[in-house]
């Protein structure tokens, strides 16, 4: 190939996307939307076909011109329909149309050039008959075009489409034979914008191109492998093949044959692929050309002899200049002057084209050039006689600039003099603010520390009254068990139990509020039976409710069997909304119903009392706060249950909320994740079910003692009791024992909780140990170090602790999460 088509080539025909970069007709607002998206899509469609199938996009963009003639608005309608036939032209061009091309191309630029002079789309429109003028090797007018869209890219700031303008100029010089110029404004191109690869390669090649014709080999193949690079990146078989076929062609100019064929094999490789084959033919005679230098005669006569098969040798155009070159040579190494002479004449004629046509340009360039020259001296003129005026303009400035600049001076010195004053008052006000910033951190200090002193002492405090409280409700428990009290008695003590519920649960919020304080409270997660969690958290309020001549109902009819969870805290926060409702509620019903949903569960406490105003739904929910003052005179209360209820719920994901109409009673909905557990078979623990061994009770206290005994007497033939560890151990080696249980109490009479613990577990052998120990201290060490088979948290309820000594099974492991049992 000659320079002329070798540059043609790269540049119209081998990359996608460097001359198409179509502009979007505007849209306005309240043009119907049907004839626009019909338009858009069918001028889309034809955008896409422009590089590929240009006869088709041909036809694609026609029937976008008929979808344009259908939108209602005049302006948008016509600059549609040039869009439409430009892109017509464009392809049409492609297909050596030209004349075609020229006319639609025309209509197009004189529309836009009326509607909307200086847009993208007049500068894309510039372009194209720029292309119809090289064509018909205008190039004065095909110069003149591509500088009038580079200035309009170079107004809109759209960099791209300016560096394409100017490789299309370079393109213009290079087929002039100056390749000089052409590399200075394929520089400039570079220097514009170098943000699309398919540009940069056109670029990287084309001057690859011009410094081969310079002679000037090494920086023309490093100029075709940045090129390459970039080829590989988008993955394109037809531009990686090209691309080394001219690496090729430039390495046979240079002398390097080894190196010249391995990069014509890399191309031949490329051009099998489909994508790629249109250009199989055209790398045949640089492929022959290297089997010639490599005196391999048969081969060079059978690529040479492929490539012109079919070809009439009297009618070749440029672009088998080359290759006839390369023929003749065969030929003449083969000593067959016919065949060689044939191809000399071919080469001969098409020189002569060449040469014509590279003067030709060559002239008009640089009449082109005359003609720009003489326009610049225009310009020079008129820029002198600006610049005369702007001196003139600019001396008046000057004088009034002084001016503004002294008056600026004064006003600056002014508004220093107030900033100082305002940085001296700032100054002082800071300090002040510093001083009482110091007071302040240790006024802080001092209630932090009181703070702590009275979460502290109301943690003591609670734990203290609550051991006695335990052992009154525990002795009660064991009283009402006893089934010769006259009813008269089983009342009064169902009081006492019931008022001292009502103080352990008042001693627990107390408690509770001192642990969310200071971040202790803790939540446990493990199996629990929740219908009996909450039947038994409803019983006591059952009883009131009747008493006050109210219906309670307790629906639990889609109660799941075992769930995982804190149930001490479950039956905590039902306790509360029951004690709560009974307490504002003097006629009527309290309600309590159990939803599920396929992991959620909702317990609804419901009732008829006085209700919540709309305004008051949140605050009730703040520690020390009811709806109002006259409702803490007539009901009474801390204000600290509904606090608490929310407080545990979020902390076991779950949410109290409320619903409530003034005077018609309230509805609290405990919200809680619902995660099953796995079913234990827990069989029947009635007075017939003795284990036939010993149980053995180690408890300090005497009345926690006979609670135990009353607890577990029903469930096994014999219980023992042991007030100390070494009253425990003498036990032990006296008698055989099924279960042990242990109050920590017990075990930290004496200090150190761990070596008693190690004395108790090494005498009990294969007894099973269950310890009692307090929910918020299961991090203790002194657990680790023993062989206690199972830990249950504390506070727990007869029934659950009952649950856990003889339906839990046993298991001898030191690993502290597998032996809690989390009953509460």
């Amino acid at each position: 190939m000659n320079q002329l088509g070798r540059r043609r080539l790269s540049l119209w025909h081998g990359l996608p996307a460097i001359l198409l970069a179509v502009s979007a007709v505007p849209a306005a607002a309240g043009a119907e939307p049907l004839p626009q998206v019909r338009f858009d899509i069918a001028i889309g469609n034809a955008k896409s076909l422009v590089q590929t199938d240009p006869g088709e996009a041909i036809r694609r963009a026609s029937t976008a011109e008929q979808a344009a003639a259908a939108i209602a608005d005049p302006e948008r309608r016509q600059l549609a329909v040039a869009t439409a036939r430009w892109l017509q032209g464009e392809a049409a061009l492609r297909i050596d149309r030209d004349d075609r091309a020229a006319v639609l191309i025309h209509d197009a630029l004189a529309t836009v050039v009326r509607l909307d002079p200086g847009s993208a789309l007049n500068a894309e429109i510039l372009l194209s008959r720029g292309g119809v003028h090289a064509t018909r090797a205008e190039l004065a007018s095909a110069l003149a075009d591509y500088q009038a869209a580079h200035n309009i890219f170079r107004t809109l700031g759209d960099m791209r489409n300016r560096a394409k303008a100017l490789m299309l100029i370079a393109t213009l010089y290079g087929d002039g034979n100056d390749s000089e110029s052409a590399l200075k404004y394929l520089s400039q191109a570079l220097d514009v914008y170098h943000g699309d690869p398919g540009l940069l390669v056109a670029i990287y090649n084309n001057r690859g191109s011009c410094y081969q014709d310079l002679g000037r080999y090494d920086q023309s193949v490093a100029q075709y492998r940045k090129a390459l690079a970039l080829a590989e990146q988008m993955k394109s078989p037809l531009l990686q093949s090209r691309i080394q076929g001219n690496i090729a062609h430039v390495l046979l100019k240079a002398g390097k044959t080894a190196a010249a064929a391995k990069a014509i094999a890399a191309s031949q490789r490329l051009a099998m692929q489909s994508e790629a084959a249109v250009w199989r033919v055209q790398l045949l005679p640089i492929a022959a050309e290297v089997a010639l230098q490599q005196g391999n005669l048969p081969r060079a006569l059978a690529l040479i002899t492929q490539r012109f098969a079919g070809v009439d040798l009297t009618k070749t155009n440029l672009s088998y200049r080359e290759g006839h070159q390369v023929a003749y040579a065969i030929y003449k190494a083969l000593d067959r002057p016919l065949d060689a002479l044939v191809h000399l004449e071919a080469q001969k004629r098409l020189d002569d084209q060449a040469t014509t046509l590279a003067t030709n340009m060559s002239t008009a360039l640089l009449a082109a050039r005359f003609d720009f020259a003489n326009q610049e001296l225009k310009i020079s003129k008129l820029r002198a006689d600006e610049l005369e005026r702007s001196v003139r303009y600019e001396k008046d400035r000057a004088k009034t600039q002084r001016l503004m600049f002294i008056g600026a001076i004064a006003a600056v010195s002014i508004i220093i003099g107030l900033l100082a004053l305002g940085l001296v008052t700032i100054r002082r006000s800071r300090d002040k603010v510093r001083a009482a910033n110091d007071d302040l951190a240790i006024t802080n200090a001092a209630l932090g520390k009181a703070l702590a002193a009275k979460t502290e002492f109301l943690a003591t405090t609670s734990h203290e009254i609550r051991t006695p409280l335990n052992g009154i409700l525990g002795m009660t428990e064991v009283m009402l068990a006893d089934s010769r009290l006259t009813p008269d008695l089983r009342d009064r003590l169902g009081i006492v139990r019931g008022a001292g519920a009502t103080m352990r649960a008042l001693v627990d919020d107390i408690l509770d509020i001192a642990k969310m304080e200071t971040g202790n409270l803790t939540i446990e997660f493990a199996p629990f039976d929740l219908c009996a969690t909450v039947t038994d958290a409803a019983q006591m309020w059952e009883e009131q409710a009747r008493s006050k001549g109210l219906s309670f109902t307790l629906d639990m009819a889609d109660c799941p069997a075992r769930i995982m969870g804190d149930a001490a805290r479950v039956r905590q926060i039902v306790f509360n909304l029951l004690s709560n409702a009974l307490k504002f509620t003097r006629v009527g019903a309290v309600t309590v119903a159990l939803r599920t949903g396929e992991d959620r569960l909702w317990l609804d406490v419901s009732d008829s009392g006085i209700g919540i105003p709309a305004n008051k739904l949140d605050e009730i929910f703040e520690s020390f706060r009811q709806a109002d003052a006259g409702t803490t005179r007539q009901f009474g209360g801390t204000g600290l249950g509904l606090s608490i209820c929310r407080n545990l719920a979020r902390a076991m994901n779950g949410d109290v909320t409320v619903t409530s109409r003034e005077g018609q009673g309230a509805t609290f909905t405990l919200s809680l994740p619902l995660v099953h557990a796995e079913a234990i078979a827990l069989g029947d623990l009635g007075a017939d079910q003795g284990t036939g061994a010993a149980t053995l009770i180690v408890d300090r206290n005497p009345i926690m003692r006979s609670m135990f005994r009353t607890l577990v007497t029903p469930h096994c033939d014999i219980v023992l009791t042991a007030a100390s560890i070494d009253e425990a151990v003498t036990l032990l080696a006296q008698t055989v024992v099924a279960n042990i249980v242990i109050d920590d109490a017990t075990l930290r009479a004496g200090g150190d909780p761990g070596p008693a613990l190690e004395q108790l577990t090494r005498a009990a052998g294969d007894a099973a140990t269950t310890l009692l120990w307090p929910a918020d201290r299961l991090d203790d060490p002194a657990l680790l170090t023993t062989a206690i088979t199972r830990i249950v948290a504390k506070p727990v309820s007869g029934a659950d602790l009952v649950e856990a000594i003889f339906a839990s099974p046993v298991v001898k492991n030191n690993a502290i999460p597998d032996l809690v049992s989390r009953a509460a």
